[in-house]
């Protein structure tokens, strides 16, 4: 059996979340990838020619003397709501799903597939020094199904802690040497949400101490806040390999974009 969760367990972790109204988790990763597309495009100067749209000072109170230069940086500032949310639904998905280990498969996989197309964009070429996000979520999601395999052990509170503690410390290491999207910091984002899962306000409070990191570019990533409020927990309508395929889609995308130009 491959999964972490019980049907009883899911179950109850849906209804920790369910509403009337508000936004299904399809709905949620569509604004995500939104958000994360606009971001891409300002951060890989693919209208940097044609439209002007440029990066540059990305910090409080920085003066913007150009149009196009104010522009780009708020679409990398809004860009930042997207991260929160795919972590989120990451951990929500390895608790959901029937099979762990092929959501680990297919998310190193499609990391595979995005990483020329994401250094074509990031860097102008290759690059194996910075290594795209789904790498970071291939590892995220690893400490999370290890720190369920130490919990459900017999062992004493203090070997799991040791254990717990040295799983989180080696992948997050991993994840910073090897040059993952957002590194170690991206890593103990994911731990927070692991371990606030069964609860809402947790789970925001997660979403306030784990991007902190992100916190100088105006906090515009605590805008994802409200969007992780509105979830209610329905799956809604859409394909899930829509948003895998999406991520090396849009980067191929903005790459030919950029040689057009």
């Amino acid at each position: 059996m491959n999964a972490l969760y019980n049907p009883d367990e899911k179950k109850r972790l849906l209804a920790i979340w369910s509403k009337e109204g508000g936004l299904s988790g399809n709905a949620l990763k569509f604004f995500a990838c939104l958000f994360m597309f606009f971001d891409h495009m300002a951060q890989g100067g693919v209208l940097r020619d044609s439209l002007g749209i440029e990066v540059g000072g990305l910090l409080p109170f920085q003066y913007y003397d150009s149009p196009g230069l104010l522009a780009g940086n708020l679409m990398v500032l809004f860009g930042r709501i997207a991260f929160p949310i795919f972590c989120f639904f990451l951990v929500q998905g390895l608790f959901l799903t029937r099979d762990y280990k092929k959501q680990l498969i297919r998310l190193f996989l499609f990391g595979v597939l995005s990483e020329i197309p994401f250094d074509l964009v990031a860097n102008g070429g290759l690059e194996w020094g910075h290594q795209n996000v789904y790498f970071t979520l291939v590892a995220g999601a690893a400490l999370v199904v290890l720190l369920e395999r130490i919990r459900h052990t017999d062992w004493k509170r203090l070997p799991k802690i040791v254990a717990s503690t040295a799983v989180f410390l080696a992948i997050a290491a991993l994840s910073a040497v090897c040059g993952f999207d957002y590194g170690a910091f991206g890593i103990g984002a994911i731990l927070l949400y692991y371990l606030a899962r069964e609860d809402r306000f947790r789970t925001l409070s997660a979403t306030l101490f784990g991007f902190w990191f992100e916190a100088p570019l105006f906090g515009t990533v605590y805008l994802s806040l409200p969007f992780l409020w509105l979830y209610n927990g329905k799956r809604g309508r859409g394909h899930k390999y829509a948003f895998y395929a999406f991520y090396p889609l849009h980067l191929l995308f903005l790459y030919l974009l950029s040689l057009i130009f």
